[in-house]
């Protein structure tokens, strides 16, 4: 009976740090770094970046992409999928796309992965997704997700309620 249950308690420590690797990249839409220069634009409500209901203009935030996955011995995710939560509400008057960049953390050149440009709708929050192959080199590469809100009138919809990384 002990060996039973030493056996049970082993398998669970080793069980447990593999399971928590598995987990993914996410990111509420509030929590990037907005370009100040469009104080005059944008707004954030709740979990949701997005450009003022009663304003026109483009901003941009950066979402810095952090390793959830491992350690310092596993530090290369095979994650390939990108996913923005998006509300678009009209097909000329506004967008949001969402980039995934990886950049060289020594030549600093910067490489994008993948694109999500809005799908076209009434302004209710949908999930588009884009794919990259590989995975992410946590060791020699560093990772964001440079966003753009646009609107060329009012009131369409233009707004990033969360991303995802898996």
């Amino acid at each position: 009976m002990k060996n039973i249950v030493r056996l049970l308690v082993l398998s669970l420590l080793f069980a447990l740090p593999a399971a928590a690797q598995s987990w993914d990249w996410s990111m509420p839409g509030s929590a990037g770094i907005i370009d100040p220069a469009a104080i005059t634009v944008w707004d954030l409500t709740a979990t949701t970046f997005r450009i003022r209901t009663n304003s026109v203009g483009s901003v941009t935030a950066r979402y810095p992409v952090t390793n959830t996955y491992g350690s310092s011995f596993d530090i290369s995710p095979a994650w390939g999928t990108l996913e923005a939560t998006i509300s678009d509400s009209s097909a000329t008057a506004a967008s949001v796309t969402a980039t995934l960049y990886q950049v060289d953390k020594c030549s600093d050149q910067e490489t994008a992965l993948c694109t999500i440009t809005s799908n076209d709708g009434d302004g209710t929050p949908t999930c588009q997704t884009c794919t990259f192959s590989g995975g992410l080199d946590f060791a020699n590469n560093a990772y964001y997700v440079l966003v753009t809100a646009t609107k060329t009138d009012v009131p369409p919809v233009a707004e990033l309620h969360s991303l995802a990384i898996y």
